[in-house]
C-alpha cells in the first residue's frame, strides 16, 4: 500500500522550524535540493552563492536568514538552516511505529527475554540468554552471540554480527555488515605466533551510531568502550581494550589502535590513523589522513603525519611547496663559492 502523502502548511513549517513566514501560506508536502527542485516542495538555501536559485520548480524556499535573494515564492527564514532541515526531514518522513513480529523463519531459543514490540527478521540467528529491549528492530540475517544485551529502541540493520557478551544501550543504531566484539589483534610475535586469549566484552553505550561495515574488536581483559552519542562512519577500526569518549565524530576508514583512551567530543576526518596505547585530549579534531603516534594532551586541530598542530602544519606545507626554489638557490650558492 503506498503510503499517504504528508503535507504542511508553512505557517507550519515556520512554528516547528523556529522560523519567520515571508509570503503566502501555502501547502507543501516535501524537501528539495537546490539542484533538483520539484514543484509542491520546499527547498533549503543556506548559503548565499545558492541565492539564485530562489525561482526554481519549488513552491516555497527555507533561507538562512543571512542570505540575500530575490523571489516572488513565499519564504521562511531561519536562524539554523541545518537544524531546520533536521526538522522537516523527521516530519515529512516520519519513523514507523516498531509492530510486534518474530518471523518464524528466524532462530530465537525460549529463553531470550524481550519486551513488547520488537521486530525480529527472516534468518536472524539469536543465542542463549539475550535481552533485547522495546521497540527495537533487528533486520534480517543478523548474528546476536549469547548473553548478548540489547536496550531499547535500536535499530540493527541486515548482516550485522554482535559476538557473545556484547552490551548496547538504548537508541544504538548499527548499520550492515558491522561486526561488533571480535577478537581483538593480540598475538606474542615467533615463528608461530601465540594468540592472546580475548576474554572481554564490548559495550556501546546510548545513542551510539555505527557505520556500514565498521569493526570493534572485545577486549583483552575488561571492555572496549564507545561513549554516549558517538557517531562512527562507514569502515572504521576500533581496536581491543580503547575507550572512546562521549559525542564523538569518527569518519570513514579511521583505525584507533587498542589501548586509546580518547576524550569526549573527538573528531577524526578521513583516514587519520590513531597508534596503540595513547590519550587523545577532549575536544582534538584531526584532519584527514593525519597519523596519531602520541599522546594529544592538549586540545586543538591537527594535520599531517606525524601530526602536528594546523598553524605549524600550514607554515610547514608552504616551506614544502618552496623547496625546489630554496634547492635551486643552494645549488647555484654553492657553484658560485666554487668559483671564488
Amino acid at each position: 500500500m503506498e503510503k499517504q502523502k504528508i503535507e504542511f502548511m508553512l505557517s507550519q513549517v515556520a512554528a516547528f522550524t523556529g522560523g519567520v513566514l515571508e509570503g503566502g501560506d501555502i501547502s507543501v508536502r516535501g524537501v528539495s535540493v537546490p539542484e533538483d527542485q520539484k514543484e509542491g516542495t520546499l527547498c533549503m538555501i543556506n548559503v548565499q552563492a545558492n541565492a539564485d536559485m530562489t525561482n526554481g520548480a519549488a513552491s516555497a524556499y527555507v533561507v538562512a536568514e543571512k542570505v540575500l535573494v530575490e523571489t516572488d515564492k513565499p519564504v521562511v527564514r531561519v536562524k539554523d538552516p541545518r537544524a531546520a532541515l533536521v526538522k522537516l526531514m523527521l516530519a515529512f518522513h516520519p519513523a514507523e511505529p516498531v509492530r510486534h513480529h518474530i518471523s518464524p523463519l528466524a532462530s530465537v531459543p525460549a529463553g531470550v527475554k524481550y519486551t513488547e514490540p520488537v521486530n525480529i527478521g527472516n534468518f536472524v540467528s539469536i543465542g542463549e540468554n539475550v535481552e533485547i529491549g522495546e521497540n527495537t528492530r533487528i533486520f534480517p540475517g543478523c548474528v546476536i552471540g549469547d548473553g548478548v544485551k540489547i536496550g531499547k529502541n535500536c535499530i540493527i540493520y541486515p548482516n550485522v554480527t554482535i559476538y557473545e557478551n556484547c552490551t548496547l544501550g538504548s537508541g544504538v543504531i548499527i548499520h550492515a555488515g558491522a561486526v561488533i566484539g571480535a577478537d581483538g589483534f593480540g598475538f606474542i610475535p615467533g615463528p608461530n605466533p601465540v594468540k592472546i586469549p580475548q576474554k572481554g566484552t564490548v559495550i556501546l553505550e546510548d545513542f551510539v551510531e555505527i557505520g556500514a561495515n565498521t569493526c570493534i574488536d572485545r577486549a583483552t581483559i575488561g571492555a572496549t568502550v564507545i561513549g554516549f552519542g558517538t557517531k562512527m562512519d562507514n569502515l572504521v577500526m576500533v581496536g581491543h581494550n580503547t575507550r572512546l569518549g562521549k559525542a564523538c565524530l569518527i569518519a570513514s576508514q579511521v583505525g584507533f589502535s587498542g589501548s586509546i583512551e580518547a576524550g569526549d567530543g573527538i573528531v577524526a576526518a578521513g583516514q587519520v590513523g590513531f597508534s596503540d596505547h595513547i590519550k587523545i585530549a577532549a575536544g582534538s579534531v584531526f584532519g584527514g589522513q593525519a597519523g596519531v603516534p602520541n599522546d594529544i594532551k592538549e586540545k586543538g586541530m591537527y594535520l599531517g603525519a606525524p601530526c602536528i598542530p594546523m598553524l605549524k602544519f600550514a607554515k610547514a606545507s608552504a616551506v614544502f611547496q618552496e623547496l625546489p626554489e630554496l634547492k635551486r638557490r643552494v645549488v647555484n650558492l654553492e657553484k658560485q663559492k666554487d668559483r671564488n
